[in-house]
């Protein structure tokens, strides 16, 4: 198949245009993807960047929370109170301090010494219920570790609202650790989290613990709780140590998330854009790309293309088509090569010559046609003169007495006889001599059966609805044979009693030439004219054989009426295509 793809001229020189150009196209291509590739670097480089420039103001809060619990944890106030001094002097002291601490920073909403029992020993602000802390995790983990830490979300009781602790622990000047420091920051200042300058519009930023839950989040709660990752790439982030990944957000849009850890991972500041917004954009340069080198490559073959048909395939195309013409036998068509190559005109002259002589043969081969069908035609004549002669000689024998039966036979036989000549006629009096015209020929069938029956068109009718299409003399005589028999059948046994009724004979016919017909009687049923009259069964028995012949198959249903269906295949027996399944 390939072979054959490439056997014109014209293709070979697209295939060689083709060869020529695809390196350097192929090179660009390849280079258009190495440039995506690292632009989709830049762009994950980005993200993290983004993520750390979304961080800026919580690590702002973070380091100021440091300064302000350092100099809280240096002071002798507060290392008098955490030692446990009754001194009231010394605890207004330390109230005062951790007021004066947190007083010009509105982002607190409150801070608390307390002793390694979790008891409160002195705070920002006396008249406040202060509980103890000793069962809370970020208290703990202070006196475990000995190091400032970051609770997750909390809820204060004496605020009132949502905070996050930063806590360190205090210690006296023998290094002995004797409390923890508490700096409550209230989540509602961390709320503009997202709207740094510079952030691309379309990122979203959350805030979340060490646990996973939402502290604050540039969209609605429920927003962000869908835009989250799932739960295992979620985990990868907060214990992985994974910071940038490509997954499917919790409500099925795919997302690259960007995280920056904050506080010794105690916080995450969790950066998403959708996958999409920073994908396409970078595709669809890609694509550009790949399309503009595509679209150069077409033009220059194209170029290419219109320098060799101006060339060669130009005149060889005129004689292509000067010799497809003279092979449907347009032998006198004429090729213009003026200014052709002289190869190709000398070609031109040659061929032109050849058609001269295929000219006069053909001439000859249609005077001897001519006369050949003359003679089929002829011979079909006298087949139907013949039959003619038959039908008469038949006529008179069935005039000599011998009985009703005898006489019937002749009849019968004389019937079949006229169906024959009526096909020799049609074929004789066809163009070709091969094949008939079906829908008049079932109608002067029809007529001449009827004629011959003795009964009126008034007592029974007729009715024929057969598709326009022509059918060979091989298939039309078995099937004239079959239509005569079975309607020869109604006409004599349906209608007794001068009975009236009709006869439909109906054909339909699809694209590949399988023809369905149907003969319908309302007489009495097939039953009952077996019962009647035993002549039936002959008759039965040339039905199926004719039915056989043309290849067929046939059932007969009744009563009321009588209805014979045929299916076979109105092409000759050579040409009928095998559409069973496989």
């Amino acid at each position: 198949m390939i072979a054959s793809l490439f056997q014109p001229l014209r293709h070979r020189l697209i295939l060689l245009f083709a060869i020529v150009l695809m390196v350097p196209s192929g090179f660009g291509i390849w280079a258009a993807i190495g440039e995506y590739r690292s632009q989709m670097r830049t762009a994950r480089e980005a993200m993290q960047q983004f993520a750390a420039l979304a961080s800026n103001y919580e690590s702002n809060l973070l380091w100021q929370s440091q300064q302000i619990v350092q100099s809280l944890t240096t002071d002798e106030n507060v290392l008098a109170a955490v030692r446990g001094s009754a001194d009231p002097r010394l605890q207004d002291a330390c109230n005062d301090a951790f007021y004066r601490a947190i007083k010009p920073f509105p982002p607190y909403g409150g801070a608390v010494l307390y002793d390694l029992a979790g008891t409160p020993r002195c705070q920002w602000d006396p008249k406040r219920q202060i509980i103890n802390v000793s069962q809370r995790a970020w208290f703990a983990t202070v006196k475990k570790t000995g190091a400032a830490t970051i609770s997750g979300y909390l809820s204060s009781p004496a605020l009132k609202e949502p905070i996050i602790s930063f806590a360190a622990p205090v210690y006296d000047v023998d290094g002995v650790m004797k409390g923890a420091v508490s700096l409550g920051i209230r989540l509602n200042w961390l709320s503009a989290i997202g709207q740094e300058p510079g952030l691309p519009g379309i990122a979203e930023v959350t805030l979340v613990d060490r646990d996973g839950r939402i502290l604050v989040s540039s969209a609605s709660e429920a927003e962000a709780t869908t835009r989250l990752p799932a739960a295992a790439e979620m985990e990868a982030i907060l214990h992985g140590k994974q910071r940038l990944l490509d997954a499917d957000g919790r409500d099925g849009t795919a997302r690259i998330y960007a995280a920056n850890a904050l506080g010794n991972d105690s916080l995450f500041v969790l950066l998403s854009i959708p996958r999409a917004a920073v994908v396409d954009p970078l595709r669809r340069d890609l694509l550009v790309q790949i399309g503009i080198l595509c679209l150069v490559s077409i033009a220059g073959m194209m170029a290419a293309i219109l320098g060799a048909r101006l060339l060669v395939t130009k005149w060889t195309e005129k004689l292509t088509r000067a010799a497809d013409a003279m092979a449907l036998g347009r032998l006198d068509t004429q090729s213009e090569l003026r200014g052709a190559p002289i190869e190709i005109w000398q070609l031109g002259e040659n061929l032109k010559s050849m058609a001269t002589r295929l000219e006069h043969r053909e001439a000859d081969l249609r005077e001897t046609l001519r006369q050949k069908q003359l003679m089929l035609r002829e011979i079909h004549h006298r087949v139907k003169n013949n039959l003619q002669i038959v039908t008469s000689l038949l006529n008179l024998y069935a005039r000599v007495p011998r009985g009703d039966s005898f006489r019937q036979a002749f009849t019968d036989l004389q019937v079949r006889i006229n169906a024959l000549a009526l096909v020799h006629r049609h074929l004789y009096e066809s163009e070709d001599l091969k094949e008939i015209d079906l829908a008049p020929f079932m109608r002067n069938l029809c007529s001449l059966l009827q004629d011959a029956s003795g009964v009126s068109a008034r007592r029974v009718t007729i009715n024929v609805a057969v598709p326009a299409l022509r059918m060979s003399g091989d298939r039309a005589v078995p099937l004239a044979l079959l239509t005569t028999e079975i309607l020869t059948n109604s006409l004599k046994h349906a209608f007794p009693d001068q009975r009236r009724g009709r006869i439909d004979i109906e054909m339909v016919v699809d694209g590949a030439g399988d023809a369905h017909l149907s003969i319908i009687d309302d007489g009495i049923g097939p039953a009952t004219i077996a019962e009647a009259d035993a002549s039936t069964t002959m008759g039965a028995t040339l039905i199926a054989a004719f039915a056989k012949q043309l290849g067929g198959k046939m059932n007969v249903a009744g009563p009321p009426g009588s209805t014979t269906h045929i299916d076979f295949n109105i092409r000759p027996a050579g040409q009928v295509t095998d559409r069973s399944p496989a």
